[in-house]
């Protein structure tokens, strides 16, 4: 029995990770502003698979000192890092944040000395424990809480003032919260109070999928505008790699028998991934346990992606079997939707899909009118006659059933 490092089931490591450059250097910089009284609010929108928890597990390690930042300085912030949900309220999201900010102190005993009246007041504010439950949220003013929380972060920072650089605050899954619970409104007068009481080292950061701006504005119009925004891409074929050889060295320290892998294995992996890391994690997850000599080949990883129990079936089952196999009974739709992966999640239309298999125009109408109804693909409001797949990952897994084998697809369009 061997060791498998890589997490197609969780959030990766901090070892795991590779790439996002750009988005760790502006956070790091967010760091250092934030600590000299200049916090600089950030957002990364991106879809499902894309790494967004793993990223925040990264920065959060940075930002409580355990990895260095790219100065080879270490931070040491406060880190309140909750992941949100769709069940969530106004109260509910400050009770969360406050509850964490709680956990956060508890770990810092020096700290919860210095300000021990901010310990003291979250250990018996009743909302945040236990109890808090059997309370009646009709009977808690939202404002008050917020005004709370605000002036204890107030009173963190002036009584560990040289002891702490500030507080971040993470927002995981940010898009899960109904649009009644008024996020957009929340941050944004979170952010307005602490700078009106000049509390300048608190910065915030949110992730969540595409559509998490546009819900932010339902309540308040302004609120996306305290962020800079980054839109999270796949990684890079070299970025592959990079987690793919991290994860074996991780393994091989904790192994006796080392393990190792082809270049072509290695590149067959990122190309079914297309750089998303939970893809990524799926099908070098399944390689390594198909592996039976110690060295993973090309055959172990198409036996891992197209097993019984192999990834693209795994992956199937957490994303996207309802829109491709239970929505759809006709082989016909399907391979419109083949056509179509072929240019990802960009704007096609019939001659772009016919240039790729032999249909029947009045097939392929009745197709794009089904797959419209019944929201499988996305129509172009703005060009009659053009669309698309809902996301790129959809268009990478329905492409990862074909990569390996393209002539059996051209054969069956007849």
């Amino acid at each position: 029995m061997k060791f498998n490092p890589f997490r197609p089931n969780s959030i990766a490591p901090p070892d795991l990770f590779h790439g996002r450059d750009e988005e760790m250097v502006f956070i790091e910089k967010s760091l250092f502003q934030t600590k000299n009284g200049n916090p600089q609010h950030f957002l990364i929108e991106g879809e499902r698979g894309l790494g967004k928890s793993s990223l925040f597990l990264k920065v959060a390690e940075q930002a409580v000192g355990t990895t260095l930042l790219i100065n080879d300085e270490k931070a040491n912030f406060i880190v309140i890092n909750v992941e949100l949900d769709s069940s969530q309220s106004f109260v509910d999201i400050l009770k969360t944040i406050a509850a964490d900010f709680k956990r956060a102190l508890s770990e810092k005993e020096k700290i919860k000395t210095l300000a021990a009246d901010v310990w003291n007041f979250l250990s018996k504010w009743e909302i945040l424990g236990v109890r808090y439950h059997k309370l009646d949220d009709s009977l808690i003013q939202p404002y008050d809480i917020l005004n709370e929380l605000v002036l204890n972060f107030e009173r963190l920072l002036k009584q560990a003032k040289g002891h702490i650089d500030g507080v971040l605050v993470l927002l995981d899954e940010a898009d899960r919260p109904d649009e009644k619970a008024s996020l957009g409104e929340l941050v944004k007068l979170l952010t307005e109070k602490l700078s009106k009481r000049e509390s300048n080292q608190v910065v915030v950061g949110m992730t969540g999928q595409p559509g998490l701006i546009a819900k932010l504005k339902t309540s308040h119009e302004s609120s996306s505008r305290i962020f800079t925004i980054f839109a999270l891409k796949p990684l890079t074929t070299t970025e592959n790699k990079a987690v793919i050889q991290s994860g074996l060295a991780i393994a091989n320290r904790i192994n006796k028998e080392q393990t190792t892998i082809d270049p072509d294995a290695m590149e067959l992996i990122s190309q079914l991934s297309e750089g998303y890391p939970h893809f990524l994690q799926e099908f070098a997850f399944k390689a390594f346990e198909i592996d039976t000599d110690n060295n993973i080949c090309s055959e172990d990883v198409k036996e891992a992606a197209f097993g019984n129990i192999g990834a693209l079936h795994q992956l199937g089952h957490k994303y996207f079997n309802d829109l491709y196999f239970t929505q759809i009974g006709s082989d016909d739709y399907r391979r419109v939707l083949q056509a179509m992966s072929r240019f990802s999640d960009e704007w096609v239309n019939r001659t772009m899909i016919k240039s790729e298999i032999s249909i029947k125009d009045t097939i392929l109408n009745n197709a794009l009118q089904a797959l419209k109804t019944r929201n499988i693909i996305i129509p172009n409001p703005g060009q009659q006659g053009e669309f698309r797949l809902p996301t790129k990952s959809f268009a990478a897994w329905i492409k990862a059933f074909y990569m390996l084998d393209e002539e059996p697809f051209r054969n069956h369009q007849s």
